[in-house]
């Protein structure tokens, strides 16, 4: 099993400009992936609404077909554009996608002009007909509803909703409780000069992250942020990701119409700076309930079929782990229970050789499949970035493979409950 050893480049082509390269030229497509970073402030309900609308056209390809007809004539380029919360900060996402160099007719070029075409809809918007109208009304009207829709519908999905609301409750004092449009009365009121102030705040403001992954050509993308973004940017100071701990742990139950409940338990807990010590607490994790290799499928569903699904994550810097289920609302105490012993006995004995055996080929063939794509060696050396790890994923594999019995142990030490959330049909 090889892992890569690829060390990422990095550049500040611009005022709060980094840019990332992580290429392989055995890729046959070139990503470019351009992150804008701001707080979940005010101004979210905006940005959600904004990339709707501003998706509808720009200044010099006024309506979605020509925008599409002019990316497939770049032998079949492709943009997107998308917004998300990471952690405490809301991103707004452009990333295309196109045929490395090397796959081109000679003298023909994609790179360059497939930015052009994907950022111009932000840098230079399609604007409304009429004297000073920032756009076009139908449009904004159009994505407003279907956004609106969106949000009402979203309580359909049960699973995500439950996921939501654990957050927005454990977190109701921090960033990390916000959702990333606000709330759809935002949404509803934002009018379009208020969309014209958000597009403006996230050229001249965001803190932004461009990275080249695939065969991109990174001097070329360096050399087209410096003319993209040269101008005067007063860029937003972003704070780090809030860090609490519980004084006692809480219950929280929440009734919808619904057939399976869903059991979140949530945990603090304090993220360590050292790789080893980082390898051994994602191990920990795992083998708590990573997978079905996990304790907690084993015990909870396989043994005592108490759980349709049970399995444990991290929430990267927000030094939170958390277990989710789906159940019969009537085992809730009883899985509870279940969680809580499961991890005592992690800590208190540590695991067993077959245990970590069965963490260690997870989480390996995790790493070594990060060389099959793009955007996983992307996502991959973004996040050690954002971590302030500098390790590839062969140095990652390397602490993996090193681990010991005694550190997975002392990784789940220390783990504080916060709060057991259920979403559940009213009795």
């Amino acid at each position: 099993m090889s892992f890569l050893q690829t060390i990422p480049e990095f550049h500040s082509p611009a005022n709060g400009v980094t840019l990332l390269g992580v290429t392989d030229q055995r890729f046959k497509r070139g990503v470019v992936q351009i992150l804008f970073e701001l707080p979940l402030d005010a101004s979210r309900a905006a940005r959600s609404l904004l990339l709707d609308v501003l998706e509808q056209g720009s200044a010099q390809f006024p309506d979605q077909t020509s925008l599409a007809r002019e990316s497939q004539n770049l032998f079949g380029a492709s943009c997107d554009l998308y917004t998300e919360r990471s952690c405490e900060s809301h991103i707004v996402g452009i990333q295309i996608s196109c045929l490395g160099e090397q796959f081109l007719p000679s003298g023909e070029e994609v790179l360059v002009p497939i930015l052009d075409i994907a950022t111009g809809i932000l840098f230079e918007p399609l604007r409304g007909q009429g004297a000073g109208e920032f756009f076009e009304t139908k449009y904004l009207e159009r994505e407003r509803k279907n956004l609106l829709d969106m949000l009402d519908e979203r309580k359909d999905d049960r699973g995500e909703y439950a996921s939501e609301r654990f957050k927005r409750v454990m977190c109701a004092d921090e960033e990390y409780g916000k959702l990333s449009w606000e709330s759809s009365e935002a949404v509803a009121s934002v009018t379009a000069r208020q969309l014209e102030d958000a597009r403006l705040e996230i050229i001249q403001r965001a803190e932004v992250t461009i990275i080249c992954s695939g065969s991109a050509n990174v001097d070329k993308v360096k050399h087209w942020a410096a003319q993209r973004f040269d101008m005067q940017r007063d860029v937003i100071e972003l704070a780090e990701p809030s860090v609490k701990f519980p004084s006692e742990l809480r219950h929280v139950n929440e009734h919808l119409e619904m057939e399976q409940a869903k059991l979140h338990i949530g945990l603090r807990l304090h993220l360590p700076q050292e790789i080893a010590d980082r390898e051994a607490l994602i191990a920990a994790c795992s083998i708590l309930g990573g997978g079905s290799h996990g304790r907690l499928f084993q015990k909870v569903r396989e043994e005592k079929s108490l759980a349709y699904g049970i399995y444990s994550q991290m929430h990267g810097r927000k030094h939170i782990l958390s277990v989710s289920a789906g159940i019969d609302a009537s085992s809730a105490a009883e899985v509870e229970a279940e969680v809580f012993k499961q991890i005592d006995l992690l800590a208190a004995e540590g695991p067993t050789a077959h245990e970590i055996e069965l963490s260690q080929a997870n989480r390996l063939n995790g790493l070594a499949a990060l060389a099959d794509s793009p955007g996983a060696m992307a996502s991959f050396y973004h996040g050690n970035h954002v971590l302030g790890l500098n390790a590839t994923p062969a140095i990652r594999a390397a602490a993996c493979q090193r681990l010991t019995a005694e550190q997975i142990q002392q990784a789940a030490t220390g783990w504080q409950s916060d709060l057991v959330y259920l979403l559940s049909a009213a009795e």
